[in-house]
């Protein structure tokens, strides 16, 4: 990096070098994170960074335009490395306040029927449901509207009757869990219009941008084939890159990178453990794949040109995998295999770094502290979603939300980690987890995720310097300007 920036501030001060010719943007009186030493400056041609170097140097050259940033801070764009865009769009969604009581929760429920045509689903969306929710509770109060209350983890929902109708479901509790939620999601999510489908992502790409956000990676319920081509209808240019995922079944030739949800969470007792959970010690979770399926795919992976990713909440699901790619031969460090969560991936830290995998952490899952401590007792978490000791160790991590998209409340939790304090990092170590580390998960590290020449121009100005607000303050932090392919795709002073 720091070489890099030398070539860059020769370039543009040695007048014996070939001169640099018209540019089409020329970013000045800025703090460049580099990685390095901060830059003032920074000069795009087309959609690449051409020069960096001092505004001094740089507002010489030839340029369509040249934006005075006044002392703001600029980053790579933030790549989102683990999203669900589109994911159970069906129907009218209702937000749920967390710490809502049943009786409350059932309420605003009736009260979205009454403004709602009979028969429209209600997607209802808490942090946890309360306790003492029902089918029958659900019942009394939408008899005519299909309606699922989905908790913050999003693997299990609670279905009325008529939702339970619609989707030709025998059930007597009402409860879905993993794949037979999954499935019906997919389905539901494949028969939305295109045009259901493009607002869902419009509506997301708009939020994303004003964040800063300019690439995500996503793991839409629909399957990639049926939402690739509608991202030429956003009308905004986020960097999509599409994942496929299974929850049941190995495909023989993935045209997509493919993700396996191996288990389910601690929220609702899914993640697969090898010891009881602590607050219900007659189960260990569950695993969604036998052994000889989790072979099968690491089979198919160690041929594949697509990219092998894995969800795994519990201890079970890395120790298998791992040892399905321990006993297959492939060069796996150059396949990049991608462990999404890894709550426990401490415990194979070794086997981790010689078979080259990525940890893909996400730090809002950090916040259910009490959660996690009934669940597995305190002893457990002393390891616990290791971040700082990955970092430590070498590995290579990226972030991803799996929740709130804002990526600075996410650097806020990643430095918080109240789970597992000792792994708190750094606002640096998050953000460049966040760009360089998110691009080299999805083997983009030499185009993006770096303010370096030649690197392709993504860029966030932001409206406060990360670097410097107290931590509870990073939450307020949004893009000035958000650059895409070195055009300017979100601006607040033209108010788009």
């Amino acid at each position: 990096m720091k070489r890099l920036l030398a070539i860059a501030l020769l370039a543009v001060a040695c007048r014996s070098e070939k001169p640099l010719g018209p540019v089409d943007l020329v970013l000045m009186n800025g703090r460049f994170f580099t990685g390095g030493p901060f830059a003032e400056a920074v000069a795009i041609r087309g959609n690449r960074i051409v020069a960096i170097g001092k505004t001094v140097d740089l507002e010489k050259l030839q340029t369509t335009r040249g934006i005075d940033l006044l002392g703001k801070l600029v980053v790579p764009g933030i790549n989102d490395a683990h999203v669900h865009q589109p994911w159970s769009i069906a129907g009218e969604q209702l937000e749920i306040p967390p710490n809502t009581s049943s009786g409350l929760l059932l309420r605003m429920i009736r009260d979205k029927t009454e403004r709602t045509r009979d028969g429209t689903w209600i997607q209802v969306h808490t942090f946890m449901e309360p306790p003492d929710l029902t089918r029958a509770s659900l019942d009394r109060i939408a008899p005519r509207h299909p309606v699922a209350v989905r908790n913050f983890a999003g693997h299990r929902a609670l279905l009325n009757s008529a939702a339970l109708k619609a989707w030709n479901i025998t059930n007597s509790d009402g409860w879905l869990y993993e794949n037979a939620l999954w499935t019906k999601d997919r389905a539901a999510t494949e028969a939305a219009t295109d045009a259901e489908l493009v607002a869902a992502m419009k509506k997301f790409a708009n939020e994303a941008v004003r964040y800063g956000i300019t690439s995500v990676q996503s793991m839409p319920s629909a399957h990639p084939d049926r939402v690739a081509p509608l991202v030429a209808q956003i009308d905004v240019p986020l960097r999509w890159r599409w994942i496929e995922v299974e929850m049941g079944t190995v495909p023989d030739d993935p045209k997509w990178p493919t993700k396996y949800i191996a288990d389910g969470t601690p929220v609702e007792r899914d993640a697969a453990m090898r010891e009881p959970y602590s607050d219900q010690p007659n189960t260990r979770g569950a695993m969604n794949f036998t052994d000889d399926q989790i072979r099968r795919a690491v089979e198919v992976a160690a041929k594949s040109k697509q990219q092998l990713l894995f969800h795994a909440a519990g201890e079970l699901p890395i120790e298998k995998f791992f040892a399905a790619m321990k006993s297959i031969r492939a060069d796996w460090p150059a396949k990049r295999v991608r462990v999404e969560h890894g709550d426990f991936i401490a415990e194979f830290l070794p086997d981790a770094k010689r078979l080259g995998v990525i940890v893909v952490q996400n730090p809002s899952h950090f916040m259910i502290a009490d959660i996690v401590r009934a669940r597995y007792g305190e002893e457990r978490l002393k390891n616990f979603q290791a971040f700082r000791s990955l970092i430590d160790a070498g590995m290579p991590v990226a972030i991803g939300s799996d929740g709130p998209i804002n990526p600075w409340q996410n650097i806020m939790f990643a430095t918080m980690h109240p789970t597992n304090p000792k792994e708190a990092i750094t606002v640096e170590q998050a953000l460049i987890a966040y760009t360089r580390g998110s691009a080299r998960a999805e083997f983009e590290e030499k185009e993006k995720g770096t303010i370096a020449v030649g690197m392709i121009a993504d860029l966030a100005v932001l409206s406060q310097d990360i670097f410097k607000v107290p931590p509870p303050d990073l939450p307020k932090t949004e893009s000035v300007l958000t650059i895409i392919d070195g055009r300017v795709v979100y601006e607040v002073a033209s108010g788009r």
